[in-house]
């Protein structure tokens, strides 16, 4: 079995020493993604969780596009915020992004991350094949 190291400009490059992303068979595992903008590599709405979440999940869209999937095909997500209080505000935007049938999930309180960045989501998706495309 291939495994596809997947990297694209359309989203935020890694801050540290990790991939964006790998595809291994028809699975894409995507690492922790934060909420910088892909073209200034800056962080957006710093200490906002509305806000954060809102670049992250169009980050890891952008990903997920690149190793020929999308946010409708994420079959597990880990999320990780900074203040678990914050967990309503943070649900509304996810919400929007998997309005139905979302995928399973783990939320878990960090007590700091680097800087004003307080949300960080990771994923697990499932790979389009060509029946599917052809849908």
């Amino acid at each position: 079995m291939d495994i596809v190291k997947i990297d694209t400009s359309k989203a935020a490059a890694p801050s540290g020493w990790y991939s964006q992303a790998f595809k291994v068979g028809d699975l894409i595992f995507c690492s922790g993604v934060v909420a910088n903008d892909p073209c200034t590599q800056e962080l957006v709405a710093p200490g906002d969780i509305m806000g954060q979440t809102e670049q992250i999940l169009k980050n890891l869209e952008q990903i997920l596009l690149a190793a020929g999937s999308d946010l409708s095909r994420v079959v597990k997500v880990q999320a990780f915020v900074k203040d678990i209080d914050e967990f309503d505000r943070f649900n509304e935007v996810y919400k929007r992004y998997f309005p139905t049938d979302p995928p399973a999930r783990s939320t878990f309180q960090i007590g700091k991350f680097l800087g004003d960045v307080v949300v960080e989501i990771e994923a697990v998706a499932v790979a389009f094949d060509v029946q599917d495309r052809l849908r």
